[in-house]
């Protein structure tokens, strides 16, 4: 139960909130209270390396929630930024965060050649502190999850194309007398199921808008790696085979076994997916054609079947865009998706009935190219990311379905990811 001094700082919480109208419920601000502080880590790109990553960032930089603003403000006393290892040395590219999901852990999947994951343990203060730096095997991981039983986590290799599967100990760090396994994604296409890379020539059939954005379709190209909804398998992005691979997974051993592949409109790019609270529905961005694929999802066998695409761009829009980032809101009627240099957040209203979804409008993301966004615990602030000229976090309130700009910029550098300690 919260304590006097609780209570009385959430009736405080709840006469602001009605002040800006956007919560009237004692029983929130009281569950907010005790439950204490929340904290926020934006991951960046701290070493440049290749010109589109920026490099401007200081590492893996921390904060303290305001729940009832959104605003995200430096915690007291603890560094602005964790830039180093425990020897010394500077971190790499901690460009994607994913947390422990029972224990106080964080980690960052370090974006460079020789792949590795950071693990940080997260004090009653919510500062971080470095534990250790383990392989993954993989050249340039772009995506960090952990599965939701917390014994392993995985990282999508964009530039080797594969996926690894790292042991997690009891208290959970990464176990170093285990090696990460690797899993080919150009492997896991199988007899019968042709997996090449796509060319650089667009169907006509797959643009979505005039200037059709290409690239990496020189091989496999892993962008996203995380468990469906009950845990029993995993899924995988591979933007340079446009195919989404399911894979079973086993809880105890952390293989990845019988694959099973979907794939979507030539050269549009898998990238980014996003589950319906239903777990029937999967919702992918492909980022060349910058469109949304709809599939259903068979949570028995893993497989995917795809539905239909639909542009996530404006009608009528020319140009280049790259989209990137998606979020279901939190009433499950609604989702966003990211267009980088179109610099836009795109809004979808999902039928109940069949879960199709229909592109209702666009809001400016008030930064340049947005890679990234990320739902506070509570569900009622949208935060953006934005890694090139941009250099910010933008906060955006979430009313229903639909979103609206606080005014709040949150200075970083070349920010890539955001994750919340609870």
């Amino acid at each position: 139960m919260p304590s006097r001094r609780q209570l009385l700082q959430a009736s405080a919480l709840v006469s602001g909130l009605g002040a800006l109208g956007l919560e009237s419920s004692l029983a929130f601000a009281a569950r907010a209270a005790a439950q204490g502080p929340v904290y926020a880590y934006v991951g960046t790109y701290s070493d440049g390396g290749k010109p589109w990553r920026g490099g401007r960032g200081q590492g893996v930089h921390q904060f303290v929630l305001d729940s009832a603003t959104g605003a995200l403000k430096p915690i007291p006393g603890a560094p602005a930024a964790v830039a180093s290892t425990g020897e010394g040395a500077k971190l790499r590219n901690p460009a994607s965060l994913a947390r422990h999901p029972k224990l106080p852990m964080l980690y960052a999947a370090n974006e460079f050649e020789a792949g590795s994951v950071s693990a940080f343990r997260i004090g009653a203060d919510g500062a971080l502190s470095f534990v250790s730096e383990t392989p993954c095997g993989g050249k340039d991981p772009a995506y960090i999850s952990v599965h939701p039983d917390g014994r392993f986590l995985f990282t999508a290799n964009y530039a080797s194309g594969d996926v690894s599967v790292l042991a997690l100990r009891a208290d959970g760090t990464p176990d170093p007398a285990v090696a990460a396994v690797v899993y080919k994604d150009a492997e896991a296409c199988g007899a019968g199921t042709p997996c090449k890379p796509g060319a650089d020539v667009v169907p006509q059939a797959a643009r979505s808008h005039e200037g059709f954005a290409t690239s990496d379709h020189d091989g496999p190209h892993a962008h996203m790696v995380h468990a469906d909804p009950k845990g029993n398998f995993v899924l995988v992005a591979d933007l340079g085979l446009d195919r989404v691979i399911s894979y079973r997974f086993d809880r105890i051993s952390g293989v990845l076994s019988q694959p099973s592949t979907v794939a979507v409109s030539e050269s549009s790019g898998a990238r980014h997916f996003v589950f319906h609270p239903n777990g029937k529905w999967l919702y992918l961005v492909n980022e060349e054609a910058s469109t949304i694929a709809f599939m259903r999802y068979d949570d028995t066998t893993g497989v995917l079947t795809l539905v239909s695409e639909t542009s996530a761009l404006p009608k009528g829009f020319k140009g280049t865009s790259y989209a990137s980032g998606i979020r279901m809101l939190p009433d499950g009627q609604h989702f966003v998706s990211l267009n980088r240099l179109h610099d836009s957040i795109s809004i979808f209203k999902v039928d109940p009935r069949t879960g199709a979804p229909t592109l209702v409008r666009e809001e400016w993301s008030r930064g340049n190219y947005p890679r990234s966004c990320t739902l506070d615990p509570s569900g009622r602030f949208l935060y953006v990311c934005h890694n090139k000229q941009g250099d910010n976090v933008t906060v955006f309130r979430v009313k229903g379905g639909d979103i609206q700009f606080t005014g709040q910029y949150v200075a970083v550098g070349s920010a890539a990811a955001l994750e919340f300690s609870a």
